[in-house]
């Protein structure tokens, strides 16, 4: 009876084996399979999606007027995000034009200046020339006594010509007196707008003072946040004042200005009747021209007066440059106001803040009625049409990396998809290089850490409809090292 178990067993051995066998030869298939796949790639999982985030920030300081966006909202380039209250700027400008008119109204009346000067001053000088020689002469010829009347005459019609010119400047100083009447205008109205600000600011704080007065008469509020409220009460009633005040002073330099232009209006007046004057010494002149035969004697006096003449016209090379300066610098103040209106104009324009690409609001930090500042970050638009993936490969693995290779991108949101990409570019230094605190390893302690160095893998094309990769969802990337 003990025999006859031992052929089944013997079996059983049998079948072990095989087993045994077959699993083993199983197991050495799957490796040389795995061997085969595997050679020639490399993969990591220590990959993401990046992608530019772009930052919007105001360039000019003032307060959110509307935000015309929400988060994650889609926007197109040039859509408007945030407008800025631009009122401020709009009153700069508007002086900036008026200190514009100004400028020119001084810049014509300098340059009328210089050409009633350059007429006036030569022809002068030639009246005292002729009349040294006539005083010198002194043969009391009637011949010469006619030369004399006649320069006279010439005199008188020099005269008009200088008349005219200082009727143009009378005109000038009307123009330059209305561009101060707009200037002092445009002040008027900023300072108006002041108050009506400081106006609502004291009532808001006068209202807050009477709540908050009830509040701790009821216990409800503190002694320290009643004196807060009564400070702040008394601050916007004292602004209030500074505004009223400021309006006042605008409104005088407004009269002031209007005065001004009522005075160059009289001096037009006189101007013209000077000039009528001028036109009637010319007639007196040239009737003069008989009675320039009276004789010696009055040769003899007209020889000091001469004199006196030829020594004024030496300064005519002075007053020419000097007049000629000014209507350079005049020149140059209309350049600087031209400038002062461009950047006025600019700085308005910078109260719009556009999008400068299509993509998607996040990050939005930006309410109706907060106080901004240049820099300041109110949002961020995020383009999901370009994107790419940033992969951390062990310095192990890059040893046969190139650009250009073909890589797999496998999505961990989108599990079944592969995508295909290429490398673009090899990172300069490892991750550690640029962490906060880069290890230092000349020290007694040292362990050797495999370091990773991150590669930019772009997709080979857009991507299919209805999929978006998000800058910083994980995904797994393999390089194909023999292609």
């Amino acid at each position: 009876m003990n025999d006859q178990p031992e052929p089944q067993a013997q079996a059983n051995n049998g079948r072990r084996k095989l087993i045994t066998i077959g699993v083993i030869i199983v197991l050495i298939l799957g490796g040389v399979t795995y061997w085969l796949m595997g050679r020639g790639k490399v993969s990591t999982d220590d990959a993401q999606i990046n992608g530019s985030i772009v930052p919007i920030s105001p360039r000019v300081t003032g307060y959110i007027d509307h935000v015309l966006v929400a988060s994650n909202q889609q926007v197109k380039t040039g859509q408007i995000l945030v407008q800025l209250d631009a009122r401020d700027l709009e009153a700069r400008l508007r002086k900036a034009e008026a200190d514009l008119a100004t400028q020119q109204a001084q810049s014509a009346a300098a340059t009328g200046q210089l050409s009633l000067t350059e007429r006036t001053a030569p022809s002068g000088a030639q009246q005292a020339m002729a009349g040294v020689g006539f005083a010198e002469s002194g043969v009391g010829a009637a011949e010469k006594q006619v030369s004399s009347a006649r320069e006279q005459v010439a005199a008188a019609v020099a005269n008009i010509d200088a008349a005219r010119g200082v009727v143009a400047a009378a005109r000038s100083a009307i123009a330059a007196a209305t561009a101060q009447i707009q200037s002092a205008q445009a002040a008027v109205e900023g300072s108006q707008a002041d108050v009506t600000s400081a106006s609502a600011q004291a009532k808001k704080a006068a209202a807050d003072e009477a709540r908050y007065r009830q509040l701790f008469t009821n216990g409800a509020v503190s002694q320290q946040q009643l004196d807060a409220i009564e400070a702040a009460n008394t601050s916007a009633q004292a602004a209030l004042k500074a505004s009223h005040d400021r309006s006042n002073a605008a409104a005088a330099a407004l009269d002031q200005a209007k005065a001004q232009r009522s005075s160059a209006q009289a001096g037009l007046k006189q101007a013209t009747a000077r000039l009528s004057s001028a036109m009637a010494a010319e007639k007196q002149a040239r009737a003069g021209v008989g009675v320039a035969q009276s004789g010696l004697s009055q040769a003899r006096s007209q020889v000091a007066r001469a004199v006196a003449a030829e020594s004024g016209a030496a300064t005519v090379p002075q007053q020419i440059s000097v007049s000629r300066a000014q209507s350079n610098a005049a020149a140059a103040r209309i350049k600087q106001s031209l400038a002062d209106l461009r950047n006025a104009r600019l700085q308005l324009s910078y109260t719009t803040i556009v999008a400068p690409v299509d993509g998607i609001v996040s990050q939005k930090n930006a309410e109706p009625g907060q106080y901004v500042q240049p820099g300041q970050l109110l949002m961020s638009i995020v383009p999901l049409r370009n994107v790419w993936v940033v992969a951390n490969f062990k310095e192990t693995q890059i040893g046969k990396m190139r650009v250009g290779q073909h890589a797999e991108i496998d999505v961990d949101s989108l599990p079944g998809k592969t995508f295909s990409g290429k490398i673009q570019s090899i990172g300069a230094a490892t991750g550690s290089k640029f962490s906060l605190l880069p290890a230092e390893n000349a020290t007694g302690n040292y362990v050797k850490v495999v370091q990773r160095i991150p590669v930019k893998i772009v997709f080979d094309g857009p991507l299919p409809r209805g999929v978006v990769l998000r800058p910083g969802q994980n995904v797994t990337a393999t390089v194909h090292l023999s292609r």
